[in-house]
């Protein structure tokens, strides 16, 4: 029985320790997102705050792309079937460091700009300004919808020696927690 008192205090400090690791590994979220209507159909506005682990920083200067993912779900639940995904968006985000020429290199796709400091290319990379996400009517007025905003870094998209590396170490594993609100269009 006198064991019981120590038992508890270790398992209590392992949950602690536990659940207080997750919180630090917690490199980005989203800090506000809004979908709106516009005549040429539905966009929506977002910002993350992104904070780049000290590995990931020295793989970008070595000239490592980082590959991150923005996911965007709108869904209509449904109390008599499952939920029905309205909108699905997927969008890859690179930053890269061209240690020649010392500039970093935002795309989205086939669009690319430069920036001359780290802090200018993870502002961009950062925020998303009128993304189309639907077509106009999508969304019918009236209906209630569901949207789900994260963002994540693309482990998949790292060359293999670093893949390894993700697989064992959260400096690695960067991934907002996602983010749900409510639309009533």
């Amino acid at each position: 029985m006198r064991y019981f008192g120590n038992f508890s205090r270790c398992l209590a400090l392992l949950c602690l320790l536990i659940f207080s690791a997750g919180s630090w590994s917690d490199g980005i979220s989203v800090r506000n997102a809004e979908v709106f209507a516009a005549e040429d159909g539905y966009f929506i506005n977002g910002e993350f705050e992104l904070d780049l682990t000290p590995a990931l920083e020295e793989a970008l200067a070595r000239g490592v792309p980082l590959t991150f993912q923005v996911s965007l779900d709108i869904i209509e639940p449904r109390w008599y079937w499952f939920d029905k995904d309205v909108v699905t968006l997927r969008q890859e985000r690179r930053i890269s460091f061209n240690p020649l020429t010392r500039a970093y290199r935002f795309s989205i796709g086939s669009l690319y700009l430069g920036f001359n400091s780290l802090q200018d290319a993870l502002q961009s990379l950062s925020r998303l300004n009128r993304v189309r996400i639907a077509a106009p009517g999508a969304l019918r007025k009236g209906s209630h919808y569901e949207a789900r905003l994260q963002m994540k870094l693309d482990v998949a998209r790292l060359p293999k020696p670093f893949q390894v590396d993700a697989l064992s170490s959260n400096d690695w594993n960067l991934a907002s927690k996602p983010l749900s609100w409510k639309i009533s269009p």
